[in-house]
């Protein structure tokens, strides 16, 4: 059984469902502003990952950057409560987790207050040690600073000694990036071609569980 002192994890797509939340938005942007082109539900599955900010600034070029940022934030925003939700038996392992002497953390590429807000939707707050946020660094993923703070935070020294868990091909690159070994996540609905070159896979935070305590 693999022993870690600290999981750090992805919030959108790992922590968080949100995908409907993104879908939603995009096709409410859409409505109001001419984008390059309007997206298929499939397609807009893989807005969750990279930062919001790139995906505006390539989706509506025509458009004043900040303009497109407060309108995502606002309209976004409305649809946390009724489409952000935790997943199947994630608390009760999140628990576990912690009452087995983990550290938990995340480390995303949402900004600071819509990273709060989810993680309060999704009743796990309290859970983590270290939150890293796409505020709290110079880059976001797939640069590996957000992990390199998260660690520094939690005053452990050896990478080994940390799993980074993720949904989408950023978040292995990113443990890549950082050294650590990677768990990735197939319940999203997205492809993810590092799959199989990350340390560990798993349907379910059951399963995840099973790998980790």
């Amino acid at each position: 059984m693999p022993k870690y002192k600290a999981i750090l994890f992805d919030l959108d797509g790992t922590l968080c469902d949100t995908d409907e939340m993104v879908v939603q938005s995009f096709f409410e942007l859409y409505k109001t502003y001419k984008p390059i082109k309007v997206r298929t539900r499939e397609e807009l599955y893989y807005f969750s990952g990279p930062p919001i900010k790139d995906t505006l600034k390539k989706e509506f070029p025509d458009y004043p950057f900040e303009e497109m940022y407060d309108a995502f934030k606002r309209v976004s925003k409305a649809l946390y409560l009724p489409y952000v939700k935790e997943y199947k038996d994630e608390i009760e392992i999140l628990t576990k987790l912690k009452q087995a002497g983990y550290l938990l953390g995340v480390v995303t590429n949402k900004g600071a207050p819509l990273t709060k807000y989810s993680l309060e939707i999704c009743h796990i707050e309290e859970m983590f040690d270290v939150v890293i946020s796409a505020d709290d660094v110079a880059s976001p993923k797939p640069e590996p600073l957000g992990i390199f703070k998260a660690i520094e935070k939690l005053d452990i020294i050896n990478k080994k000694d940390v799993l980074y868990v993720g949904d989408n091909d950023i978040d292995y690159v990113t443990a890549k990036n950082a050294g650590l070994d990677s768990m990735l996540v197939t319940w999203g609905p997205r492809i993810i071609k590092c799959i199989k070159d990350a340390k560990y896979a798993v349907k379910s935070y059951n399963e995840l569980g099973e790998i980790l305590l």
